[in-house]
């Protein structure tokens, strides 16, 4: 079984995988709507990252 602290470390890479993915969308992206899209997706994926890691912190060994 995976310790929850490293399922917890997975989120964090697929998360900032999926930021690099949202944020290069956004700068190729044709119309303006797909790039706020895009944007608004890669700030919530960077939020979400950074709280994973935040939470990483008050992780009890």
């Amino acid at each position: 079984m995976v310790s929850p602290r490293t399922n917890q470390l997975m989120f964090i890479g697929l998360t900032g995988f999926m930021s690099i993915i949202c944020l290069y969308r956004g700068i190729t992206a044709g119309e303006s709507y797909q790039q706020l899209i895009a944007y608004i997706g890669t700030i919530l994926c960077l939020l979400i990252m950074f709280l994973l890691i935040w939470g990483l912190k008050y992780y009890k060994k």
